[in-house]
């Protein structure tokens, strides 16, 4: 299903499922990430959704936080997580990545080359940001994936997108994931 206008990259607040018929596969990457071949396959057939929930800003000045949580069915590996977007480096575990620093921010219109979108380009209103990008390292793997989020217009419809680019040593792999939106979070 199409994201309504009202979601907004200053506020994912939403539910997102991952449609696999749109979306590229993330084997590559997640091969890269060290994630092992068994967890990789039962990925790659796994029932995705996400949930984003902003949170209440009590400063106007303060930075945006969205509460995450992903359900990945079957394959047990869920989580949990704020994602804290202004720039900051933390450290955070994720299930299937074990130990990752990782930093997001918002870039404005301008900042997102095509190189980033994989090709694509996104949908941006005038007063929204471009996109937001998460950067993720492992540096007991030694790879860093890149993920913009996005809105791209697949099929006619409105999307949300991630577009994910992971790196290790000179191994380069990528992969556009479009979601369908599900309706309002239970985060």
């Amino acid at each position: 299903m199409a994201a309504p206008n009202k979601v907004t990259v200053a506020d994912l607040s939403g539910r997102w499922r991952l449609n696999r018929s749109l979306s590229e596969s993330m084997e590559q990457s997640f091969a890269l990430q060290g994630v092992p071949w068994i967890a990789r396959k039962v990925i790659n057939i796994a029932d995705i959704e996400l949930q984003y929930a902003r949170m209440p800003q009590e400063d106007a000045s303060a930075a945006t936080t969205l509460s995450f949580k992903q359900t990945i069915r079957p394959g047990g590996f869920d989580s949990k997580n704020d994602y804290i977007v202004d720039g900051e480096k933390r450290s955070a575990t994720v299930p299937i990545f074990g130990p990752v620093n990782m930093h997001c921010r918002f870039a404005g219109h301008g900042e997102v080359p095509t190189e980033f979108t994989l090709g694509s380009e996104l949908v941006v209103s005038e007063d929204d940001h471009a996109a937001l990008v998460e950067v993720l390292n492992s540096d007991i793997n030694g790879w860093t994936a890149t993920t913009l989020w996005g809105f791209e217009m697949v099929n006619g419809e409105r999307r949300f997108c991630k577009y994910n680019t992971t790196i290790k040593g000179e191994k380069r792999a990528t992969a556009k994931m479009v979601y369908d939106y599900l309706g309002t979070p239970v985060v």
